[in-house]
């Protein structure tokens, strides 16, 4: 959504504060998103180690442990894929608005900012999805595993 007009300093008195939430929440985005990237990167390796410790074991327990520690690295390796962020062009930026008022210009950025937020805060609840779903299957394998472990003992 695009201002209309040139609106004055006066008539928008609070645009520097809601400038700088829409900064903090920025910064606190790739905060969130580089904490979920490392715990994705913990279980991806936790899944190596899983499926190196099982190794050749034949029996049926430690193939199924094995396949869902590998899917479990799978699902963490797509929290880690190469995020993209929604952002907006400097040069657009400047070519379109680089002779327009300040304050018509800081509002142009401040929506296209909010709308930009939104679409990263979705991508971080996708990638949230995706590290549970992995957690939960590096859990099924250690389950699996520690279940076989505990029978074989026992029979």
């Amino acid at each position: 959504m695009q201002p209309i007009g040139t609106p004055s300093e006066e008539q928008v008195p609070s645009l520097g504060v809601v400038e700088s939430v829409l900064e903090r929440e920025d910064t606190s985005y790739r905060e969130r998103a580089n904490g979920l990237d490392g715990k994705a990167g913990l279980i991806l390796g936790a899944a190596g180690v899983v499926v190196a410790l099982i190794g050749t074991t034949a029996s049926v327990t430690a193939i199924v442990g094995q396949a869902l520690a590998i899917a479990a690295g799978a699902a963490a390796a797509w929290v880690i894929v190469p995020r993209i962020e929604a952002t907006f062009a400097p040069r657009d930026l400047r070519d379109r608005y680089l002779r327009a008022a300040e304050v018509r210009t800081r509002l142009v950025v401040l929506n296209a900012q909010t709308l930009l937020h939104e679409e990263n805060e979705a991508r971080l609840v996708t990638k949230a999805r995706r590290l549970r779903s992995a957690a939960v299957l590096l859990l099924g394998s250690a389950v699996i595993i520690l279940v076989s472990a505990i029978l074989r003992t026992v029979g």
